[in-house]
């Protein structure tokens, strides 16, 4: 019996050895070194003041095309977006999911702007998609990838043990069926492009939106809204909004489009042929508040509508050339907070979230320039990018979910504000939100040179 109880004595000692030996490999404190002061972000800023940017002229109109594709998985599924389901399958489709795809063409530069029903844009799906466009004659750097963030659509897109916590358990069918479509939808767009005139306008709706982070912090109200409109008189419109589409709560396992889905159905049966929609900068903002339901989804995404359906003509966009690509950023390492002061090592971190290609995505046209990044970009670091391009006389809107993830995008000086978007998803340290603004403004003034 005594040799017994020394031979668990020693186990339980080297167990407890072992585990703070993990421990001291594991854990770290948080760098809080100046992102200004980062290797990464001294190569970043010097290929891009480098960068040269090649545009192609479109004259009086551009050549348009659309299509959309089906992603209702015909299998099981679990949703995606809410730790708290812990891998749920979904009940029922409530409103059946989609690609929607517009293809713009100016001489020789062809420009696939492509959206989502999913909560992102799967790296893995990025992945696959930078081995199959080259076969129907697109690359990544042509294509601007986006989703709609709702948070009930379908999940098992990343074989991560994050995203398995947020997304469910790997699948690889699901991969496969959003990518084939996205190609599908691409080529069937790229078809049969017809000369379309472009108009633009950005359209306050401050009913639409809370700021989440601070009660009365400012929010961009901005509903974004891009008219293609043919000789015939047939016209698509491409949306953007800041809301995150999380009208449906935690419990709801139906399958859904959210708020965005009822927008562009309400477009399509109001005179749009085609209407798509990409989420804005996301971060830091949230619905109106509301009982959770279906209700609440209902009421948004038709004021919403009838918002953009209302508003004064829209402006014609000036200029004659076009561009679109990619421009990659390097980051720091990673830093997952587990305490204010304490991080996950990045050895351990990147088995954990893996590893993507952040990059920020750009389309321009004419004086109107679309920028998407890798990430829940915040609406409180959009205003300093409107009053460049303003300076500029140009437009600009921001989105979301371009194909990498780095977790959350905040102001710098809320990095220590203790809320779930400051803590636990802001996986790159203090200094990103200045990082990404800068790269922004000058893509912005790069643009419209």
């Amino acid at each position: 019996m005594k040799r017994i109880l020394i031979l668990t004595g020693k186990i339980i000692a080297g167990l407890l050895v072992g585990i703070l030996v993990f421990l001291v490999f594991a854990i770290g404190p948080v760098n809080r070194t100046p992102v200004q002061a980062t290797d990464a972000y001294q190569q970043t800023l010097q290929t891009l003041e480098r960068m040269a940017i090649s545009t192609d002229s479109f004259g009086d109109s551009i050549r348009v095309g659309f299509a959309k594709q089906n992603i209702t998985p015909p299998f099981p599924v679990t949703t995606a977006g809410y730790v708290k389901r812990k891998g749920a399958l979904r009940t029922s489709v409530h409103d059946s999911l989609f690609v929607r795809t517009l293809v713009v063409q100016a001489g020789r530069t062809r420009a696939a702007i492509v959206s989502l029903d999913m909560l992102l844009v799967p790296p893995a799906v990025y992945e696959r998609l930078t081995q199959q466009l080259p076969g129907i004659g697109f690359s990544i750097e042509q294509v601007f990838l986006g989703a709609t963030h709702t948070h009930n659509s379908l999940g098992q897109w990343d074989d991560h043990l994050v995203g398995e916590v947020y997304a469910g358990d790997f699948n690889p069918a699901v991969v496969d069926l959003v990518t084939d479509a996205i190609v599908q939808s691409i080529q069937r767009a790229a078809a049969q492009p017809m000369e379309a005139a472009v108009r633009y306008q950005a359209i306050p709706f401050r009913e639409g939106v809370s700021n989440r982070l601070l009660s009365q912090g400012p929010v961009d109200s901005l509903i974004h809204a891009v008219e293609f409109v043919w000789a015939n008189h047939q016209k698509a419109i491409l949306t953007s909004y800041t809301a995150h589409a999380t009208c449906l709560s935690a419990r709801e396992l139906a399958l859904s489009r959210d708020y965005p889905g009822v927008l562009v159905d309400a477009l399509e049966a109001n005179g749009y042929a085609f209407a798509s929609f990409l989420a804005g900068a996301v971060g830091s903002h949230a619905p109106p508040s509301g009982p959770d339901g279906w209700e609440r989804a209902t009421d948004l995404g038709t004021a919403l509508a009838d918002t953009v359906l209302a508003s004064p003509a829209f402006t014609a966009i000036k200029g004659e050339d076009m561009a679109v690509g990619r421009f990659a950023l390097a980051l720091g390492e990673q830093q997952i907070k587990i305490t204010p002061t304490w991080r996950v090592r990045s050895w351990l971190s990147k088995p954990l979230l893996g590893e993507s290609q952040p990059a920020i995505s750009y389309v321009k046209i004419g004086n109107l320039v679309m920028l998407n990044m890798p990430c829940d970009f915040s609406g409180m670091l959009t205003a300093p990018l409107y009053a460049r391009a303003r300076s500029r006389s140009s437009y600009v809107f921001v989105t979301s979910f371009n194909g990498a993830y780095i977790g959350y995008v905040t102001p710098d000086g809320l990095y220590d504000y203790q809320t779930y978007e400051t803590q636990v998803m802001n996986w790159y340290g203090r200094g990103n939100g200045a990082y990404l603004q800068t790269c922004a403004t000058q893509l912005i003034e790069k643009l419209s040179d």
